[in-house]
């Protein structure tokens, strides 16, 4: 474990979407996590259905079936994560629910102990006030524990474009 200034780093939560707005976040916690020799935690939520959308006496399966499958495929998505963590020379391991995406951030952050949550920041629009997509911002404004937001490359981007379009009067 290593420490900077009073924050001790052993374990980081990495949300992910797996969405191009994660990828600086990804690369981000796991160069973080290398230099304080932490164990990264990926957490990857599946927002459900609206009960009221899902009539169960006409749902043959269906349903179940599409989130088995939405499971798989985030179970993929992580493993190669994993496989992408261990060239970092970093320990990591995940976490896969259906549910509210940022509920299930803060509280796997509660029960890991996690030192620090990494998210992806989305980006909106140019010159917004606040550049945090909804979950970003619930776990922002949830989590007793430290959050840090990365900014996707699109972010740079919109901010490049804004700063080339900026009128010079």
């Amino acid at each position: 474990m290593k420490e900077l200034g009073n924050l001790q780093v052993d374990r980081v939560l990495l949300a992910t979407d797996f969405s191009r707005w994660t990828t600086n976040a990804v690369e981000f916690a796991f160069d973080l996590a290398r230099r304080f020799d932490a164990e990264v935690l990926m957490v990857h939520g599946i927002e459900p259905i609206n009960d009221a959308a899902v009539d169960e006496e006409e749902d043959d399966g269906g349903f179940e079936e599409f989130f088995g499958e939405l499971v798989e495929r985030s179970r993929r998505e992580l493993e190669e994560l994993v496989a992408r963590a261990q060239d970092f020379e970093v320990a990591a391991r995940f976490h896969i629910e259906i549910g509210q995406r940022w509920r299930i951030i803060v509280e796997q952050a509660e029960r890991e102990d996690v030192d620090l949550i990494v998210m992806g920041r989305r980006a909106y629009r140019r010159q917004s006030e606040v550049n945090l997509g909804t979950t970003s911002q619930r776990v922002f404004f949830s989590s007793p524990r430290p959050v840090l937001t990365v900014p996707s490359e699109i972010d740079e981007q919109l901010e490049e474009d804004d700063e080339a379009n900026e009128d010079p009067s």
